[in-house]
């Protein structure tokens, strides 16, 4: 629906001087503008710094679009978004597992059971003293066995264990040892 004026344009007061009329203007000195005219400037260039304000700024304007188009990314990954994170993998990876299979994998994912598992593997679990473990349990025992057998004794099964431990930490400590030779070329690398 248009709006209509209330007031006719004749009928308004006028709100900008009148500009001076040539026999004025010419009685004017040559260095000095009439106050009236001095006005009008001064009102056109502050209409025009207002304008230029109000529009706005096309870069500014470009930089909101990109920024609302953006999906909100989360600044910090938290324990609560790795858990979900997880939890959502493991469904996802169980639902292509057979029953057997999906039933040991709820209890290997407990958090109870990955405390503890993780714990063995950062401390127990080194190669090194595996492979020294059972190279020594199984050529101790190879040797004790025969042994055993040839000289007539009795065969103890803690020797098992006694060699299995203390190859273990003969395959820790030659870990330890090449670590030490080798530190110097690590920190020229």
């Amino acid at each position: 629906m248009p709006e209509k004026l209330k007031t006719s344009p004749e009928q308004q007061p006028e709100t900008l001087p009148m500009l001076p009329t040539a026999e004025q203007a010419e009685k004017l000195r040559p260095g000095e503008k009439d106050p009236r005219l001095a006005l009008h400037e001064a009102r056109e260039t502050v209409a025009e710094t207002i304008q230029a304000e109000t529009r706005p700024n096309p870069l500014e304007a470009l930089a909101a679009a990109e920024k609302a188009s953006e999906p909100a990314t989360p600044r910090q990954i938290n324990r609560e978004l790795k858990q979900i994170t997880l939890r959502r993998e493991l469904q996802t990876i169980r639902r292509q597992l057979g029953a057997p299979q999906r039933a040991l994998s709820r209890v290997v994912h407990q958090p109870a059971v990955r405390v503890v598992s993780e714990a063995a593997g950062n401390t127990v679990s080194r190669p090194s003293g595996l492979l020294g473990g059972s190279l020594v349990a199984f050529f101790g025992t190879s040797g004790y066995l025969y042994l055993a057998k040839h000289i007539g004794f009795t065969y103890n099964y803690f020797v098992f264990f006694l060699l299995l431990a203390g190859g273990f930490a003969i395959g820790l400590a030659l870990e330890f040892m090449v670590h030490l030779a080798t530190a110097s070329r690590r920190r020229h690398d």
